[in-house]
């Protein structure tokens, strides 16, 4: 399981909301995320406020932007092996613009 977009911080978030009792068919899949979670590099929510300013006084702000240190490795991972799936089927994708497959 993979966490992308701005990764995980360090808050309370949730420690005061109301939980439902636990149904043990979601077993299995709460303990993927709380594993995932619980290994994660926790950012300074804090933190985060320079880095936002900075992107709003930019002259030519980025339209998206990943925050936090494991997003980047994370999605040029992801990103590399799409390309090479889309590189290795190029000539059935150019095909379907009416370039005969070669």
């Amino acid at each position: 399981m993979t966490l992308l977009e701005p990764g995980a911080y360090a808050t309370d978030f949730g420690a005061s909301g109301k939980r439902v009792p636990e149904m043990d068919v979601y077993a299995d899949v709460r303990k993927q995320v709380f594993t995932c979670l619980s290994n994660e590099k926790r950012g300074n929510p804090q933190a985060t406020a320079e880095a936002v300013l900075k992107i709003v006084d930019a002259t030519q702000p980025p339209l998206r932007f990943a925050l936090g240190s494991e997003v980047l490795p994370t999605a040029r991972g992801i990103y590399a092996d799409r390309l090479a799936t889309w590189e290795a089927w190029e000539t059935v994708s150019n095909a379907a613009q009416g370039n005969p497959m070669q």
